[in-house]
């Protein structure tokens, strides 16, 4: 025997692991994970190859140290169904699960096809909170395009100088930006992170992590893991010529009954960013006229500037609402085509927007 290990124990240290596995390539060892089976740990290695995580546990009894390359799906699947204590034993090109019910068999690989593991060290890695750094990574990564054809904007912008990181992201019809002050060395660097590895982080429990940039390379250091990346090489649109540094309109507005508000009226909307209309003036009105209906509400609200009527996506501002948590929101609009800022009153995020020309 290899080692021991509760079933639903495994499933729940696998979960960061299988989300590192691709779901479809064109190198099929890649399907695989490597179990290394050490004196007190199992040291499970997953990669993609633009990304990649070392994951140590000892929820574990060892009992013979060893190196299986296993695969991963069907490890995970099998095990999700599994209650209970399992054993895992090495037969030549296979390897045997037991559990009480039963057994089954995998097939192994050879240990020279895997990849091996990126060598990465803690020398200039920088410790930070990883449930405030995770924060706001969240209010910013749904903001990438899926779309391959924008791939200047399929990562996140990293920008720090001066013990300051400012986080962009965009999909050239909203754009999204934090500063925060942290320290991530003397040196400063500007690179564009891919969401997989950014969502990746959500899945560990530890209260601080170790950061690392290098010239190809993010790099995250946990208590019982390193999660590594490549940087994307493309050159991030420039988003400073579309940031308003001043503006006179502004709608102050309470975040829930603007949410409530914009999803009674966004009902009637029949186009795919779900457009609405804000009228801001001596009253403030938010209306939608379509094929399928008509909704017109007035809002409450405290607005000063100058007459505007302007249409929005609905779908955006939903969203943007939902990541806010000030209990009021604050809209700066410029002009009827230029984009509206959407922020806190806690400045803990910026938004920006993009208006819809309706003809």
């Amino acid at each position: 025997m290899l080692f021991s290990i509760n079933a639903e124990e495994f499933v729940r240290e696998f979960k960061p692991i299988i989300q590192i596995v691709p779901v479809h390539t064109t190198f099929p060892i890649l399907s695989n994970v490597r179990i290394k089976i050490e004196k007190e740990k199992l040291n499970i290695f997953a990669t993609d190859l633009d990304t990649s995580l070392i994951y140590n546990t000892d929820s574990c009894k060892i009992e013979k140290t060893g190196t299986i390359i296993v695969p991963a799906k069907t490890l995970f699947s099998i095990m999700g169904e599994i209650k209970g204590e399992t054993t895992f034993h090495k037969e030549e090109n296979r390897v045997k699960i037991e559990y009480n019910k039963g057994y089954f068999y995998l097939p192994l690989m050879e240990e020279e096809d895997f990849p091996s593991e990126p060598v990465i060290t803690e020398e200039e890695t920088y410790e930070v909170d990883k449930n405030a750094f995770e924060e706001v990574i969240d209010k910013l990564v749904f903001i990438i395009p899926e779309d391959s054809s924008k791939r200047k904007m399929s990562g996140m912008l990293w920008e720090y100088k001066n013990k300051n990181l400012r986080l962009v992201t965009t999909d050239s019809f909203s754009l999204g930006y934090k500063d925060i002050k942290i320290n991530l060395g003397e040196n400063p660097f500007q690179v564009v992170v891919p969401p997989k590895v950014l969502r990746q982080l959500s899945t560990f429990n530890a209260k601080n992590i170790k950061i690392g940039v290098d010239e190809s390379r993010i790099y995250f250091f946990g208590d019982n893991f390193i999660l590594v990346s490549n940087l994307i090489k493309v050159d991030f649109p420039d988003y400073r010529t579309v940031i308003s540094e001043k503006t006179d309109n502004i709608l102050t507005l309470k975040r829930e009954l603007f949410l409530s508000s914009l999803k009674r009226v966004s009902v009637f909307s029949n186009d795919r960013p779900k457009t609405v209309n804000l009228s801001l003036g001596e009253i403030l009105n938010i209306e939608v006229f379509s094929e399928i209906g008509e909704s017109k509400e007035e809002i409450d609200g405290q607005y000063k500037g100058e007459k505007i009527n302007i249409a929005l996506s609905s779908n955006y501002l939903i969203g943007f609402l939902r990541k806010i948590k000030s209990s009021q929101v604050i809209l700066s609009f410029e002009a009827k085509n230029k984009p509206v800022t959407i922020e806190g009153e806690k400045q803990e995020i910026f938004y920006l927007l993009m208006p819809i020309t309706i003809e």
